[in-house]
């Protein structure tokens, strides 16, 4: 269970190892809220220098665009966002079954990048631009 020295001073939880496996076991122990929070992705090179900040936590509804893997390239609409398993589900991103069915592909989510936000809920947006209004240190 991840103790609370494990969040930093601003809110953002802090890795207390190095390790790549304590890491990986921080995080797939860690309880859903924390697991939300460690969800995120690179936002776009015009939407980080418009929000003073290098990644969002990623939401439904975000547009993507796949830097890694099969479908490197491409963009879309994020469907389904999987906590537990940190991966999203972008529309448009299927793969063919050995008996011929199509399901939808998991893509990670450090391997997306994000170019276009959500904005529908108000918490969200109002975030982001206290974030982007607040002077550099």
């Amino acid at each position: 269970m991840a103790s609370s020295s494990q969040l930093g001073v601003d809110g953002d939880i802090d890795m207390a190892s190095s390790k790549p496996s304590k890491q990986r076991k921080f995080y797939f122990q860690a309880p859903r809220h924390r697991q939300r929070r460690m969800l995120s992705a690179r936002l776009s090179d015009d939407l980080s220098g418009r929000y003073q900040s290098r990644h969002a936590s990623l939401r439904t509804g975000d547009r993507v665009r796949v830097m890694r893997g099969e479908f490197a390239g491409l963009e879309g609409k994020v469907e389904r966002v999987d906590y537990s398993s940190g991966r999203v589900f972008v529309e448009g991103m299927t793969r063919e079954k050995a008996a011929g069915v199509s399901s939808k592909f998991p893509i990670h989510s450090s391997k997306v990048l994000i170019m276009e936000l959500n904005l529908s809920d108000k918490w969200r947006s109002g975030l982001l631009t206290e974030k982007a209004k607040a002077p550099e240190e």
